[in-house]
């Protein structure tokens, strides 16, 4: 089942429901006269959620998790759940503003006077529908939340080990997506430019080929620059230089064996990954010529720092300016397993 499928069906189960309740909800809450008598009993009935709504309410968290467990296993964009979730409760939140508010509060006020110790005993939170008071507690919740992760700092979490020896599988890292300019939500477009990405800046984005996942990679080349890429030795050059790296040692994991190196790049150091089998000739090729390629205004080239196991700008091309969400710059935690880890906390190289 794809992500645009399921999206569609907890859509259409969170529109149906709240449909749903509020026909029944405004229908019950009309349903009491200025002359009724109020009792616990008779509010109960009236505010609280039926069978049909819980079971639907039910179906909908189920479904909404569902979701989040796709969009992380697939590295699919979060963005479009928390807009969405925030449309959604937005929604609700204004429907309850224009249709019930004014009614219920009125009968609460009501039950107050006429109801002994009612307002000391009873959580009104309670006698509502479940849909609508989430929604009026997430809302403002998830605007925040929603400013805060497009202006500021987004979470991620690495799928692959195309980062290593950086960054593991299963890290949670931060990125800041304040380092290179003030973007628009969703389009992503730059409002107010503040940096431009710099060569070993590690950055997420989204990439030509497949725009609506995000990925990270290490930036080598900026706009200007002439990249040249030996596929066969794994070397890298720009603007005619060899990028200096020195050899550590040899590492082994369950995904295969390697060369440790401490690579230089314009001044900056950090930790790459290199295939033990290096200079066999069996190495695939990218799209990058021999004479190398001078990148254009706008664009960057980005390597993932395991570099025989990245797919990345050597294969499918530039890195568009508009389509960087940010610069990566803390893990803060790593899963481990069925529990989290902070062993590997610490900033980005």
């Amino acid at each position: 089942m794809s992500l645009y499928f399921l999206s569609a069906l907890v859509l259409l189960l969170g529109a149906v429901l709240t449909v749903l309740v509020f026909k029944s909800y405004r229908e019950r809450l009309l349903s009491i006269e200025p002359s009724t008598g109020l009792n616990m009993d008779l509010l109960k009935s009236v505010f609280q959620s039926t069978s049909l709504e819980k079971g639907l309410g039910y179906g909908l968290v189920a479904g909404i998790g569902y979701l989040i467990y796709q969009i992380i296993s697939q590295g699919f964009d979060f963005a479009l759940l928390m807009i969405g979730a925030t449309v959604f409760t937005g929604i609700v939140w204004m429907v309850d503003r224009l249709l019930t508010k004014n009614t219920r509060t009125g009968i609460l006020q009501r039950a107050v006077a006429e109801i002994p110790e009612f307002d000391e005993k009873t959580d009104t939170a309670t006698l509502e529908p479940g849909l609508i008071e989430n929604s009026r507690a997430f809302f403002p919740i998830l605007v925040f939340v929603f400013l805060l992760r497009s202006f500021l700092v987004e979470p991620f979490q690495i799928p692959s080990g195309s980062m290593k020896p950086t960054l593991e599988i299963s890290d949670f890292i931060l990125v800041n997506r304040f380092a290179y300019g003030i973007r628009m939500p969703i389009t992503n477009n730059i409002i107010i430019p503040v940096a431009q990405p710099e060569r070993g800046d590690v950055i997420v984005f989204k990439p030509p080929h497949e725009p609506d996942k995000n990925f990270i990679k290490r930036v080598v080349g900026v706009p200007g620059d002439l990249v040249q890429f030996d596929y066969n030795r794994s070397i890298l050059r720009i603007n005619g230089k060899v990028v200096a790296t020195e050899y550590l040692n040899s590492a082994t994991d369950d995904e295969g064996q390697y060369k440790l190196y401490t690579e230089y790049l314009d001044g900056r150091e950090h930790l790459i990954y290199q295939s033990a089998y290096v200079g066999t000739g069996t190495r695939q090729k990218g799209w990058i010529p021999l004479e190398g390629v001078v990148i254009p205004e706008g664009k960057f080239i980005a390597m993932g720092d395991n570099r025989d196991s990245s797919f990345d700008s050597r294969y499918w091309g530039f890195v568009d300016e508009n389509a960087i969400l940010g610069e990566a710059f803390v893990i803060w935690m790593h899963w481990e397993g069925f529990y989290p880890s902070f062993s590997r906390a610490g900033r980005i190289q």
